[in-house]
């Protein structure tokens, strides 16, 4: 058995009045369908294993909280191959966790998508990664715990800016760089690179 690992996005906030500020500015549309390529995973490896935990907190993450339910799930990595996808700043977390904390297990694939190295040129509303952010030193030694790593990111990611990724690829020169042009933060219903990568490597 094969295991994809992956949970989505989240909000930072330090306080409940500063969640309040950013809720004000925040434009919802009920009737919106979300299409995401996370939700497509399932259908799309149905020879693997698509663990997707719900995090707490999502409105107002915090890191020592999200890193005990993170561990909660280890026993449950039983496959024969391991496979983590972070994107955007659960990628953070991935960062942050696999530089101070040595995986349990072997890591087939680890793949980094839009990932935040820091707080430089984030947008106003999230400027700064709290207790998400790691120290950059000790991002190097992420690859010892991996056989194959892959950074995505595209040129035009409104979200985390692409210079953040073109850091990270210095200091993991070993990873795989996969740039696109026009694919922003990869809020789509499909990814059809990232599938075909994990499932011919």
């Amino acid at each position: 058995m094969k295991q994809v690992l992956y949970i989505h996005w989240w909000t930072l906030a330090k306080n409940n009045d500063e969640l309040y500020e950013t809720m004000k500015n925040w434009e919802i549309n009920p009737f919106e369908e979300k299409k995401r390529w996370r939700k497509t995973l399932e259908k799309e490896l149905p020879e693997y294993q698509v663990i997707k935990p719900e995090m707490p907190n999502k409105e107002m993450a915090c890191y020592k909280i999200w890193k005990l339910r993170f561990e909660k799930h280890f026993p449950y990595l039983t496959g024969e191959e391991i496979i983590l996808v972070g994107h955007s700043l659960w990628a953070m977390f991935l960062l942050k966790y696999l530089s101070e904390n040595k995986f349990p297990k072997k890591i087939n694939q680890l793949h980094f998508v839009s990932a935040a190295i820091d707080d430089q040129w984030l947008p106003e509303w999230d400027n700064y990664l709290w207790d998400f952010e790691c120290k950059k030193e000790n991002i190097k030694t992420i690859q010892d715990q991996c056989d194959k790593i892959w950074i995505w990111h595209s040129k035009d990611d409104p979200v985390v800016p692409f210079s953040h990724s073109e850091r990270l690829a210095k200091e993991l020169p070993n990873a795989n760089y996969m740039i696109f042009e026009d694919r922003q933060h990869f809020n789509q219903e499909h990814f059809p690179e990232l599938i075909e990568t994990i499932k011919n490597n």
